[in-house]
């Protein structure tokens, strides 16, 4: 329960569809995490076909659940880690996903990288055996790191080189968020129905919030300090936003905090000065790959990064500084509400 409850603090949904005229939701576990959907409508349609709509949305996600999983022995990811070298064929949903995962590693030069399962496993955060390995061990789960070990063949079909083992979870809720997205904008081409999709720290707004002028659902980004609590809010519509954070899974030895935010190059915790950081897309898979790739580049490295690609981000530092980067101006409403928590919001 606490870590579902520390991954529920990381985006904190300050303004929902509670008290539009049609409201349905549903909660439910999937993708090792706590998630809801929720359907809503001021005075369009019934509760009926809000449910329906909601339900629909849920059992999209349930589907993608063993397309992306690397752990369920009857999942593709599960087939193509073992593989040990041979070509696999996967699902549509697993090839799409391990395309994007290329996509925004290529993008940001390996600081997000999908073949850290190995690394993952070995540091064993968020489990019994959470331990710091010895150096050996991480250099021998290194030498499967690298993207460039995935081989994309077109047709479904995958390879993974130098005994890669791939992890999805970077950008799998991120990607769910997509399809929840896709599926609501099929069913509902009339515009009836908005839907607040929380999927473990992706939030996605999508529609008109009947609740709030101007249609916007305002989203609070967490206090590092306490994820119950934010330091933020954004204002947003038709996107998703998405943080990553070194408060959401860490152990604790000899007085230093592991988090589970890997360097890729370095096989360690990302050590870049950095408490967290929020990305504001329209795309909730690029914005999960990013969250990750922009916290292990640090504040400088991704500040230009963000100006370079036009990223909406929002990095809080260990020092308790607030940076944002121009687009999140342009693209959404940003509060600053840190200054009593002893935050200075820097930009």
């Amino acid at each position: 329960m606490k870590r579902i409850a520390a991954l529920l603090a990381a985006l904190l949904c300050l303004s929902g569809c509670s008290g539009s005229g049609n409201v349905c939701s549903t909660d439910f576990f999937a993708m090792d995490t706590f998630m809801s959907i929720a359907v809503c409508g001021e005075g369009a349609g019934d509760s009926e076909a809000a449910q329906e709509l909601a339900t629909e949305l849920e059992q999209r996600v349930n589907v993608l659940e063993p397309a992306l999983s690397r752990t369920r022995e009857d999942s593709d990811l599960y087939r193509l880690n073992h593989a040990e070298g041979a070509v696999c064929t996967v699902a549509e949903d697993t090839y799409a996903a391990i395309a994007d995962a290329v996509e925004y590693a290529k993008l940001t030069g390996g600081a997000f990288d999908p073949t850290m399962a190995a690394l993952t496993d070995l540091w064993g955060i968020n489990t019994e055996d959470a331990r710091v390995p010895s150096q050996n061990e991480i250099e021998q789960a290194l030498s499967g790191v690298g993207y460039e070990n995935i081989e994309l063949l077109g047709d479904g079909r995958v390879r993974l080189l130098n005994g890669a083992q791939l992890d999805l979870g970077g950008i799998g809720k991120g990607f769910a968020t997509d399809e929840v997205k896709a599926a609501w904008e099929q069913r509902d081409r009339s515009g009836t129905w908005s839907v607040l999709a929380r999927l473990g720290g992706n939030v996605g707004a999508f529609g008109e919030n009947p609740d709030r002028d101007g249609g916007n659902w305002v989203v609070g980004i967490a206090d590092p300090d306490n994820s119950a609590d934010y330091l933020a809010t954004v204002a947003v519509k038709d996107l998703s936003v998405v943080t990553s954070g070194d408060y959401e899974r860490y152990f604790e030895q000899d007085g230093k905090r592991y988090h589970h935010i890997f360097d890729p190059a370095t096989g360690y915790p990302a050590e870049s000065g950095l408490r967290s950081v929020t990305v504001i897309d329209e795309s909730s898979t690029r914005a999960d790959a990013l969250t990750t790739a922009l916290f292990v580049m640090g504040l400088e490295e991704g500040m230009m990064f963000c100006a370079e690609n036009q990223i909406a981000a929002v990095f809080i530092t260990a020092d308790r500084q607030v940076y944002t980067t121009q687009q999140v101006g342009e693209l959404c409403t940003f509060s600053f509400l840190g200054e009593e928590k002893g935050y200075t919001y820097a930009q």
